[in-house]
C-alpha cells in the first residue's frame, strides 16, 4: 500500500502581514516596558511610580508577552492529508484531526472566509467552523456527525480538493 502523505502549509501567514507587524511591535513595546520596571526596580533600586506592580509580576509579564510575541509572529494554519485523516492545526494549538471516510462533501466556499467569520484564525460560526487564513479561496467540507461544516482557507484548493479526493480513494 503506497503511502500518500500531502501536506499543504500555507505560505502565507493567518493574518495579513501588516497585522502581524503591528501586533508584533505592540507586544514589543510592552514587553520593554515590563523589562524597564523589571530592571529598574531590581538592578538599579529606583521603583517606577508611586503605585508601581512589583517586579516579579513586570518579570511574569515580560516572559509572557516575550513568549507571545514569538507565537504571533510564527503563525500558520498547517493542512496535512494522509490516506486516512485531515489533520488541521495552527501550529502548536487548534489541532483537529478528521477522518477521511467521514467526510461527505467537499466543495468551493463562496464569499470571503475572513470577512464571513469577522477575523482570522480558528473561528466558530453559527453553521460553520474555520481555520481562516488570509488567503481569499477556501474549500468546505461537510463531515459526518459534525454539526457544523469545516471551511479552511487555501492558496491551492483545487490541489486540496484533489489530495481529500485521491487519499479517500487509495
Amino acid at each position: 500500500m503506497a503511502n500518500n502523505n500531502y501536506l499543504f502549509q500555507e505560505s502565507q501567514a493567518v493574518m495579513p502581514k501588516k497585522i502581524i507587524i503591528a501586533i508584533v511591535v505592540l507586544l514589543v513595546i510592552v514587553m520593554g516596558l515590563f523589562a524597564y520596571i523589571y530592571i529598574s526596580q531590581e538592578f538599579l533600586g529606583k521603583p517606577v511610580g508611586e503605585n508601581s506592580i512589583e517586579s516579579h509580576w513586570a518579570l511574569v509579564i515580560f516572559v509572557v508577552t516575550a513568549i507571545l510575541t514569538y507565537y504571533v509572529s510564527r503563525l500558520k494554519i498547517l493542512t496535512r492529508v494522509d490516506d486516512k485523516n485531515l489533520t488541521m492545526s495552527l501550529g502548536v494549538i487548534g489541532k483537529r484531526q478528521f477522518a477521511l471516510d467521514s467526510i461527505q462533501s467537499v466543495k468551493d466556499y463562496e464569499g470571503n472566509p475572513a470577512a464571513d467569520f469577522l477575523g482570522y484564525g480558528y473561528r466558530i460560526a453559527i453553521k460553520q467552523t474555520g481555520y481562516i487564513g488570509r488567503g481569499e479561496q477556501a474549500i468546505t467540507l461537510k463531515i459526518q456527525n459534525h454539526k457544523r461544516e469545516l471551511v479552511i482557507t487555501t492558496d491551492n484548493p483545487e490541489e486540496l480538493k484533489k489530495a481529500l479526493e485521491n487519499s479517500s480513494q487509495g
